[in-house]
């Protein structure tokens, strides 16, 4: 039993870290990025400088009307959202930073375009690192 409580313990002190190289594990990190929107349950923060993906899009509409707060910012969009809060912000936002119930983040350089998971090569990191959420919602508290 002590050594089963040792194991969990260790366990837990290290975060879940995923990296993906594009174009060759775009189709995996979309898949865990549409997985990480439907298993949210309280919140997801985005600010994306270009947002056109329009499954990702329907997505986040489906996480609001299911209760989970939506916020996107952006400075370039091309998808009309139907029920999440999304902002342009005044300053340039060149960000591509994605927060899940303020536990897990997803973040590098593809913006949330079909283009960015088809064609581009990006590297995209998502972790649940306690001292980079600390971090990143911060950066979101500041935005709004």
């Amino acid at each position: 039993m002590k050594l089963f409580l040792i194991l969990l313990i260790s366990i837990s002190l290290y975060a879940e870290n995923s990296l993906y190289f594009f174009p060759q594990d775009a189709k995996k990190a979309k898949s865990d990025i549409e997985k990480l929107i439907k298993t949210s349950k309280y919140s997801i923060d985005i600010a994306m400088y270009n947002f056109a993906d329009k499954k990702l899009a329907k997505l986040l509409d489906k996480a609001q009307k299911r209760g989970v707060g939506v916020k996107v910012f952006y400075d370039k969009k091309d998808v009309e959202f139907k029920s999440v809060k999304a902002k342009q912000v005044d300053k340039k936002l060149h960000t591509k930073i994605a927060i899940f119930d303020k536990k897990t983040v997803a973040f590098g350089s593809p913006n949330w375009t079909k283009k960015s998971f088809k064609d581009n090569y990006e590297v995209l990191y998502i972790t649940d690192d306690k001292k980079l959420l600390s971090k990143f919602n911060k950066f979101f508290k500041d935005l709004d």
